[in-house]
């Protein structure tokens, strides 16, 4: 027994343990790996509660969720929103204005050819109206001006029909070989002509009367409408007129 113990005690000094003091090395070396599997299972736990009270709080105060987890939401919106047609747009309908600055605009999107094309169609109207009367339409505009003021000279004409003279002599050179209307120098100031209806210019006007009432009916728009449309055209031409792209 006291060789036993001299044995241990060898064995001690040297720093090496009894072979029954292996097996527990081993039993520790296996225990190690659960010991740190347990601290990882708290800590994704732990994650989870926080990025929770993350949000919780990015939604009482109405920040994004991305800024307090640090994660980017997916945005679901942006395919439908890349394409109109599956939202039940139309990218090229009338009524629609679709500006795209990375290309030329559609036809139907220019201002300025929806003003030419309803003017168009409106000759379109008063061409079948006149033909009855034997008038063209720049005609017609000319006698209107005279049915509402007779007995004036050539540049209040041209005034109202906001035309220059140039064009507006042949016209009315026209009228007069019609005989609708006369021409004469003024006796107080020979550079003006002075333009007077005949009496088959005055009675032309009665062949007219229905145009207003086959107009209106034409557009199919209420008369408050139409007056609408109508200021907002001459606010449009004024502002037009007083541009200056120089």
């Amino acid at each position: 027994m006291s060789t036993t113990t001299n044995q241990m005690s060898l064995l001690d000094a040297i720093g090496l343990n009894a072979p029954e003091d292996e097996k527990p090395k081993k039993d520790k070396k296996s225990a190690a790996p659960e010991k740190s599997s347990k601290p990882k299972k708290r800590k994704s736990k732990k994650t989870a509660d926080e990025a929770a009270m993350a949000l919780d709080a990015a939604a009482v105060e109405g920040t994004d969720p991305a800024d307090a987890t640090g994660e980017v939401p997916v945005n679901t919106s942006d395919a439908s929103a890349e394409n109109p047609i599956e939202n039940g747009e139309k990218s090229d309908g009338i009524g629609t204005l679709e500006i795209r600055p990375d290309g030329p605009l559609p036809l139907d999107k220019y201002l300025c050819f929806s003003l030419y094309s309803a003017n168009h169609a409106m000759h379109g109207v008063y061409k079948t109206l006149l033909k009855d009367v034997g008038l063209t339409y720049p005609q017609f505009l000319a006698m209107t001006v005279l049915w509402d003021k007779n007995n004036v000279p050539v540049g209040a004409i041209t005034q109202k029909l906001q035309l220059d003279t140039n064009t507006l002599t042949p016209l009315l050179k026209r009228l007069e070989a019609m005989g609708l209307l006369t021409r004469t120098r003024s006796t107080k100031d020979e550079r003006q002509v002075i333009l007077k209806l005949t009496r088959k210019g005055r009675n032309l006007q009665k062949k007219t009367e229905h145009f207003a009432e086959c107009i209106f009916s034409s557009t199919g728009l209420s008369l408050e409408e139409i007056v609408d449309l109508q200021t907002k055209i001459m606010k449009l031409r004024d502002n037009l007129r007083n541009t200056d792209l120089k």
